[in-house]
């Protein structure tokens, strides 16, 4: 099924639904609730499902509505949407990522009124800026409300800097002297780790670079600008660092190497919190520093955020969808959702993130300098695909064909030259938005 057809077949469904609103809202009564709705999660992993179950058994138990909870794999999650548009089977709510929740907000499938009435509930100003403007739709409210989210930054060995009297790996300039220092392939250590694969990785490390230095794959106006001069300067960028890399590396490599301390500073997410603590112990993590943003021409940090958002539907059914969201959001069913991954599931409330309940956490004590550091950092989120506050939805059409990481592949690890890659990629993403 192509891309169109699931759209207008979305925007007829949405049409349907509001009419249906509009027949029975006031039979049905504002309060009244439904006795069940589907619920969809992109929190796949076994460490969320039991949690997760925890928090909706609690509500069924208070609301005495039933809820159908599905896990989906992101991967997965837009197959999954465009045959519930097909089969009419929609849920009523669910956890996706921002640009799941965009695109289904711009083609009419979501309540706005139902998201924004929650964030007004909870309170719009106890949410980090960054992750609620996210949310935002181009008219007014919100097509989802923020349930969690992560940043990506330079995690680096605090001894070994000390020791090379490096500066933290935050601007261009330190983070290219470290590489040049830290880097002694001759005894199989490596100055930096970053994403030089054609994966998705590469494209969220490279995302902060290029940002850093005010560089665009599109214009607000979709217009592909990926061969203008800040790019081609990104792309030098890592060029340069590259021979300070051990050749093409994933995600899994480079934090491998972090851990067997055959480098000193790499690019991963704030989902390394758990996963050093547990693999490396509480003397790697009170070694390891964290530089949030990179900083060149501007300031920028890499992240992602997921919220729920509510599908059009009848009253009962979006009262039943507003209260869970908001049971999800409140007290302690937040916290418990904050404490599945700390680091991963940031809390996106400002007021969560100081109570005592939420820092009393192994993983947080551990890394308690750190986790002011990451939320700080959720106000500073870009992404190439949200431009003047607004998602471009084209930009799928380019992350689909690997064009950003393929780039990074070419520079970084074929050796071709920045200005030439920029302009033949620019090319295949015009002829991929043809």
């Amino acid at each position: 099924m192509s891309e169109k057809s699931v759209t207008r077949r979305r925007v007829l469904k949405g049409g349907a639904a509001a009419a249906t609103v509009g027949l029975t809202g006031h039979a049905a009564g504002r309060s009244k609730q439904a006795n069940s709705i589907d619920y969809w999660n992109i929190h796949n992993g076994e460490d969320f499902r039991q949690p997760i179950n925890n928090i909706v058994s609690n509500f069924q138990n208070n609301s005495g509505t039933t809820v159908n909870t599905r896990f989906v794999d992101n991967d997965d999650i837009e197959s999954q949407l465009s045959a519930a548009v097909a089969s009419n089977t929609l849920p009523n709510t669910g956890l996706l990522a921002i640009q799941t929740i965009q695109r289904l907000g711009a083609d009419g499938s979501l309540s706005k009124q139902s998201a924004t009435s929650v964030i007004e509930n909870i309170g719009s100003d106890d949410f980090r800026e960054g992750p609620l403007q996210f949310m935002g739709a181009p008219d007014g409210g919100y097509y989802g409300v923020p349930a969690d989210a992560w940043v990506q930054g330079i995690w680096y060995r605090k001894s070994v800097f000390e020791e090379n009297d490096l500066d933290p790996p935050v601007t261009w300039d330190a983070i290219r002297k470290a590489a040049e220092t830290l880097n002694d392939p001759d005894n199989n250590t490596y100055g930096i780790g970053f994403g030089t694969k054609a994966t998705a990785y590469a494209r969220q490390c490279f995302t902060q670079i290029a940002r850093s230095n005010g560089a665009l794959v599109l214009d607000e106006n979709a217009n592909v600008v990926f061969d203008e001069q800040p790019m081609i300067e990104s792309l030098q960028f890592v060029k340069d660092l590259s021979q300070y890399v051990p050749g093409a590396v994933s995600f899994n490599d480079t934090r491998n190497l972090y851990g067997n301390q055959q480098e000193h500073m790499f690019f991963y997410s704030s989902y390394l919190l758990p996963d050093l603590l547990a693999n490396n112990g509480k003397e790697m993590v009170q070694n390891t520093g964290l530089a949030p943003a990179t900083e060149n021409k501007r300031k920028s940090t890499y992240g992602q955020v997921l919220g729920h958002s509510i599908f059009n539907g009848d009253d009962p059914q979006l009262n039943a969808s507003k209260n869970l969201v908001n049971h999800v959001m409140s007290g302690d069913s937040y916290i418990q959702w904050c404490h599945m991954q700390p680091g991963g599931t940031m809390p996106v409330l400002k007021s969560t993130a100081e109570k005592e309940a939420y820092l009393d956490n192994d993983i947080l004590s551990a890394w308690s300098d750190t986790i002011n550091q990451i939320s700080s950092a959720l106000g500073n989120m870009e992404r190439f695909d949200f431009v003047g506050g607004q998602l471009l939805p084209e930009f799928g059409q380019i992350t689909s064909r690997s064009l950003v990481s393929q780039a990074v592949n070419r520079v970084a690890v074929k050796g071709h030259d920045p200005d030439t890659v920029a302009k033949e990629q620019a090319q295949k993403m015009r002829n991929a938005l043809q």
